[in-house]
């Protein structure tokens, strides 16, 4: 910088540059004079060593630095691991200057931000359910019964991603969340109501058929107004639909195969537990 100049309480460095034709090849800068501490002049290229080299266009600057960004896409894998691949390599193989250091931002660091919030809600949201279906039941073990249809989540969530072909992201972790709330409604109507008909019965079997063939309109119904809404998005491949696809399909095929278990495994699991209960009047 030559000088500065100064606009209102902001200051910008004034730099020099020579014309176009004094400064467009190796000779020309070289020719350069450079004045010495006794008067007399020096070629630039008697004291300093000219040529080309491969750099970056422009420089950026942040926090005082300067930096170089390099960029790249993922395709058909998920970007955890992904970039875990990426940092190990880089590890092993780059060696960088004194001085230096390599950052990874980009998405990546929303992804990581993303992962620690969803560790906190994902067991809060269990631990709600599990509140509020005591709540609902009164007993724990009426609660463990109705709470065994979690699972059928996560079968039926990474079941839909393994056919689909598509990676697990924060998007699909964000369907684990709805399919708990689904599974959840399952097992309440479900369980509610076989144990309600077993009391009045007292035939373990009776109760569980019944219950069955009541409330199977009922959950199909909240399972294909729920597939249905979301087909659209599960089948899209225009742009953004790499954000929204993976949540669509998660749910998509997750309620289908929640609402296949829990017609299936819930009854099996209610047999067992109240197969030899006082309630059961047949054993």
């Amino acid at each position: 910088a030559a000088t500065v100049f100064y606009e209102n309480e902001r200051t910008f460095d004034v730099m020099l540059r020579f014309e176009q034709q004094f400064r467009n090849d190796e000779q020309k800068i070289g020719d350069i004079l450079i004045p010495t501490m006794d008067g007399k002049q020096v070629p630039l290229k008697e004291i300093a060593d000219i040529k080309f080299v491969t750099g970056p266009a422009f420089i950026y600057r942040e926090g005082s630095s300067r930096y170089v960004g390099i960029g790249f896409s993922i395709r058909d894998r998920d970007l955890g691991s992904t970039i875990d691949e990426a940092q190990a390599k880089v590890e092993r193989l780059v060696h960088l200057p004194e001085g230096s250091k390599i950052q990874w931002a980009g998405e990546f660091e929303s992804q990581q931000r993303a992962t620690k919030r969803l560790a906190v809600v994902v067991p809060a949201v269990l631990l709600l359910i599990l509140f509020l279906l005591y709540m609902n039941f009164g007993t724990v073990k009426d609660t463990l019964i109705a709470a065994s249809t979690m699972p059928y989540a996560f079968i039926g969530g990474f079941i839909s991603l393994w056919v689909a072909g598509i990676p697990f992201g924060i998007s699909a972790g964000i369907g684990f969340i709805i399919l708990f709330g689904i599974v959840s409604i399952n097992s309440i109507l479900l369980t509610a109501l076989m144990k309600s008909l077993l009391q009045q019965s007292r035939n373990i079997g009776f109760a569980i058929d019944e219950a069955v063939r009541i409330r199977l309109r009922a959950v199909l119904m909240i399972s294909l107004m729920g597939s249905a809404g979301l087909l659209p998005a599960a089948l899209s491949t225009g742009m953004g639909s790499e954000v929204q696809k993976p949540l669509a399909v998660m749910i998509v095929g997750g309620i289908l195969i929640c609402f296949v278990l829990s017609f299936t495994v819930l009854p099996q699991v209610f047999y067992f537990a109240y197969s030899k209960s006082k309630i059961n009047g047949n054993m």
